[in-house]
């Protein structure tokens, strides 16, 4: 069996020392895409870049709210659990 490897990407405030949690990438993007433009771009400005095409194998750490903008903390099947970032 192989081993996925994920990459991390993570919002401007992880370095603040502010807490979060990590996200499966493509529940990131999906939660973008639900957003209007300018609120997206907005968003999307406070994370590291990624191709999209790579969101299943990026992990993605948001701040509590940054996740509430996006309203993942709604989502709890977007939290990636540490045994799967391994």
């Amino acid at each position: 069996m192989t081993r996925q490897m994920f990459r991390e990407r993570e919002c401007i405030h992880r370095d603040e020392g502010a807490e979060g949690d990590f996200y499966n990438g493509a529940f990131y993007l999906q939660a973008l895409q639900r957003l209007r433009v300018d609120q997206a771009v907005k968003v999307a400005s406070k994370v590291s870049s990624f191709f999209w095409s790579d969101a299943p194998q990026i992990v993605v750490w948001l701040c509590h709210d940054c996740a509430g903008e996006l309203r993942l903390n709604d989502t709890p099947r977007a939290v990636m659990p540490a045994s799967r970032r391994a």
